[in-house]
């Protein structure tokens, strides 16, 4: 599939999903969430394939970035991947009013590099 994607030079986006199962239900299933996702994007990113992301869910905690960061970002990638652009779900406008600004600038700030994911 990657190879014809990188053939007509399609950007895949990839949705971080973050799924809330329980340790118990990926004992059950044999299931490794994160795992796989590490195995599309590392696929996608060793065939040259452009990679970009977005949350499926809405965060709004530094936790919550900080995940993404580390997705779009990898610290530990050899080859330095990242994500080529990323599209941030905004929250509903009820929600707007409890989201700590300082942790969205922080999370920005990784993103673009300015200041180190380990340092935020």
């Amino acid at each position: 599939v990657f190879e014809v994607l990188k053939k007509h030079s399609v950007t895949m986006k990839f949705v971080c999903s973050d799924l809330q199962v329980s340790c118990q239900e990926i004992d059950e299933a044999l299931a490794d969430p994160e795992g796989l996702s590490w195995q599309v994007l590392n696929s996608a990113w060793d065939r040259g394939l452009t990679v970009s992301g977005q949350n499926a869910f809405p965060c709004y905690d530094r936790e919550g970035y900080m995940k993404i960061v580390e997705t779009a970002k990898p610290r530990n990638d050899p080859d330095r991947r990242h994500f080529s652009f990323f599209v941030y779900q905004q929250p509903l406008p009820l929600v707007q009013r409890t989201i700590c600004f300082s942790e969205l600038d922080c999370f920005i700030k990784c993103m673009h590099g300015e200041i180190a994911a380990d340092l935020a």
